[in-house]
């Protein structure tokens, strides 16, 4: 009971805002679908976007918010499952943000850096009770050029290694139940 009626304020919060202030201010709210991305910018009637996106889902519920500042992604983002409880939460300057996302369990599922929608730096994947079931490295200078990958065993020991280079494997390392390194192919 408790859940719903918390739920049913951030719909009327979100309600209030999206439209109380649409003719009360020149404060900028409008539905992701009204937003045209063009390259890196989100644009509301040919003018670089600065307010709160909505989402809805295909029943009409509010989903996600996301706040813009000059057209880029600046602030928080919420996603919402249909009940209201949070998927992601994330935060955003300019455009790059660190981003999350939950189990329903409350648990984090990934995390990483988003840098205009594009994974950059350390990404972290967990399993539903925390354990770590993967980590990836993305490139920071060269946009979606992913430079290695780790994947982990349910006792969080190294199983295998994938190093990149080019967009190409260059190195897979493979690892004993322990951890001890048995296997290296180089191509």
């Amino acid at each position: 009971m408790l859940k719903s009626i918390s739920f049913l304020l951030k719909v009327v919060f979100v309600w209030i805002t999206l439209f109380g202030s649409l003719h009360t201010s020149c404060a900028q709210n409008a539905l992701m679908k009204e937003l045209n991305l063009d390259g890196e910018i989100y644009y509301f009637r040919g003018e670089k976007f600065s307010g709160i996106g909505f989402l809805k889902n295909s029943k009409g519920k509010f989903i996600a918010e996301c706040s813009f500042k000059k057209g880029k992604r600046h602030g928080t983002r919420i996603c919402y499952n249909s009940r209201g409880r949070i998927l992601s939460k994330d935060k955003f300057k300019k455009g790059r943000g660190r981003f999350k996302t939950y189990y329903p369990n409350g648990h984090i599922k990934n995390e990483g850096i988003l840098n205009n929608n594009t994974k950059e730096g350390l990404w972290k994947y967990y399993d539903q009770r925390g354990g770590i079931k993967a980590k990836e490295f993305w490139s920071i200078n060269s946009v979606g050029t992913l430079i290695w990958e780790k994947y982990f065993n349910k006792l969080g020991v190294i199983e295998t290694e994938i190093i990149y280079e080019n967009g190409k494997i260059k190195e897979e390392k493979f690892y004993d139940e322990s951890g001890e390194l048995f296997k290296t192919n180089t191509y």
